[in-house]
């Protein structure tokens, strides 16, 4: 989490001061007496806690980083509009009881740190991560600088990772195995509320949202989360 914390804060950084240098980063594409349609650059960044369920391992933490690449606001009235979005997302899934693995299908499972290691350990974590394209759709009510949204996320699951860390012998290991298979794609709920361009987020995956293909560990996840206007 601490990666991800130094992430958001040198986007803000560097986005803030591209904001303050140029007033505003947003395109106008076309404004009336009662709305306006605009286009956005990295509007938005966010970073939050994966709430995990899973009867396959025990897990330790979870979390989500995601960054904004560009912002369609469709705004027919001042108090409501519609926001399509593309999102770059990454999200970490931990254990430090269990160890995650591939099988010969390239799917990720968990087992006994000592079946998997072939050893006990110490500071043993195991962490598989997907790295994500995300599309919002996002329906924004907002009043003065109070904005609610509520909508639908689609995602593009890229790639993923298997990471087990752990010390040896006295020596730090980091056991890394590339190619696990994600569902190509699957969707989430999502809501927002922000105030003055800091707000809090919750996503939800329905079961019939997976992000494992079938065969693969269970898991099931909510997140929580705060987002940041750039």
């Amino acid at each position: 989490m601490k990666r991800f914390v130094l992430i958001a804060g040198a986007l803000m950084a560097l986005f803030s001061s591209r904001a303050f240098a140029q007033n505003d980063n947003a395109f106008e594409i076309a404004s009336s007496e009662s709305g306006v349609v605009s286009l956005d650059a990295a509007s938005h960044i966010g970073f939050g806690y994966n709430l995990l369920k899973s009867n396959d391992f025990t897990a330790s933490g979870s979390e989500e980083f995601f960054v904004n690449i560009l912002n369609l606001n469709v705004y027919p009235t001042e108090w409501f509009g519609i926001e399509v979005g593309v999102d770059y997302k990454t999200m970490n899934f931990d254990s430090r009881e269990n160890a995650f693995f591939l099988d010969s299908d390239k799917k990720i499972q968990a087992g006994k740190i000592a079946d998997v290691i072939s050893s006990s350990p110490e500071k043993f974590r195991s962490r598989f991560r997907s790295n994500t394209f995300s599309v919002p759709v996002m329906f924004k009510f907002k009043a003065g600088t109070t904005s609610i949204g509520l909508g639908v996320e689609g995602d593009m699951n890229l790639n993923g990772r298997i990471k087990n860390k752990y010390v040896e012998d006295g020596k730090k290991v980091k056991d890394i195995k590339k190619g696990a298979q994600f569902n190509k794609y699957n969707y989430n709920l999502l809501a927002t509320l922000s105030f003055d361009g800091t707000g809090v987020y919750f996503r939800y995956y329905p079961k019939s949202s997976q992000l494992l293909p079938e065969g693969s560990v269970n898991v099931g996840f909510m997140a929580v989360g705060v987002i940041f206007d750039m």
